[in-house]
């Protein structure tokens, strides 16, 4: 704040902001806060505790994963926002309450079965009752305490990315077309806002951030060993190719491809990857069973990782089970048996 006051000031703002309840502390009568924000000049204060590495980081942008490998340094395969936890069965709750009380408070405009009706071209006029209001400013609420959280998680990991190397380089993807495809899950971890603001960070650390477009790269149809481009269906997450490249996992192979690919040439070729792969096929393998452990740990993956969800858990408890088959028939009532199936050792 200090580095910030001590530049010119641009121009000022005033925002308008919607609190939980006009008793809010700082809020007027209608319930809003007004705040003022300032736009000074300079660049951003940087922080001594996020350093700034050196080299060039290829990265595979998903609905909802990040696979990260670095030219120098331990590639790696992580989920979007994976802290992030939802309350999903309070916010339907609160769905359905904001439903019964419009309902209520608007019978004209729905049949005996609860549907809207029809009005033509007439708009119809809803009125809103105090615990309508209400409802709808603690679901407001609530979605705005996950918005914050998932914009730090955002930053911590785009922090994260930058230690790796000054010069990114990604596919530039539509991001809309993934929320027409994918819907809340999209919503839900934001890659495009990550991505955003990534690219931010990355140009006020002096970084690059190269964007190459997929449609003519299409790093993840491509093989370096026969240079063929093979459409593959988005269940199959394993790249092997018949020329002996692989198995391995399809977002770490293009996050390979990504980070030895030329900025200014982006057309890959087999010649470019020869020299990196056998160091590499070892770093992006151990990147994999890293995520199998975490996954064997209890970490809830998505599908699109290609780790079966089959035999990826661990007992919750690591006592011994205990013998239910066995009854014995006591005082009228039945109890089971509580020792173990193997005595104790001596």
């Amino acid at each position: 704040m200090a580095h910030g006051l001590r530049h010119r000031i641009k121009y000022a703002r005033l925002v308008q902001r919607a609190a939980s309840s006009p008793r809010a502390a700082g809020a007027d009568a209608q319930g809003y806060r007004y705040v003022v924000q300032l736009a000074l000049e300079g660049t951003p204060h940087h922080k001594p505790k996020h350093p700034i590495g050196q080299g060039i980081v290829g990265g595979d942008l998903g609905p909802s994963t990040l696979a990260l490998v670095p030219q120098q340094g331990e590639a790696s395969l992580q989920v979007f926002c994976a802290e992030l936890a939802p309350d999903v069965r309070g916010i339907r709750r609160l769905q359905r309450q904001m439903g019964r009380q419009r309902r209520a408070g608007n019978p004209e405009h729905f049949d005996e079965q609860g549907r809207i009706t029809k009005q033509g071209s007439r708009t119809l006029r809803w009125k809103q009752s105090k615990r309508y209001q209400a409802t709808r400013r603690r679901k407001a609420t609530t979605e705005r305490k996950l918005t914050a959280h998932r914009k730090s998680l955002h930053g911590r990991l785009v922090h994260q990315v930058c230690a790796l190397g000054t010069t990114i380089i990604i596919e530039k993807i539509s991001y809309k077309a993934w929320q027409r495809q994918y819907g809340k899950s999209v919503g839900l971890r934001a890659p495009g806002m990550f991505v955003d603001q990534l690219r931010r960070t990355v140009a006020s650390t002096g970084g690059i951030l190269v964007e190459v477009p997929t449609r003519t790269t299409a790093l993840s149809q491509w093989c370096h060993g026969c240079g063929r481009k093979v459409k593959k269906p988005l269940s199959q997450r394993w790249h092997h190719c018949a020329c002996g490249v692989g198995p391995v996992q399809r977002d770490l192979y293009s996050a390979f491809l990504a980070a030895y690919l030329d900025p200014a040439d982006p057309t890959p070729s087999c010649a470019q990857y020869q020299p990196y792969w056998e160091g590499a096929e070892v770093r992006l393998r151990a990147a994999h069973e890293c995520l199998m452990q975490r996954a064997k740990e209890g970490q809830v993956l998505p599908r699109s990782l290609g780790i079966t969800r089959a035999g990826a858990r661990l007992p919750e408890s690591p006592e011994e089970p205990l013998q239910e088959s066995a009854v014995l028939l006591r005082h009228a009532r039945l109890e089971a048996w509580e020792e173990p199936l193997e005595p104790p050792p001596l």
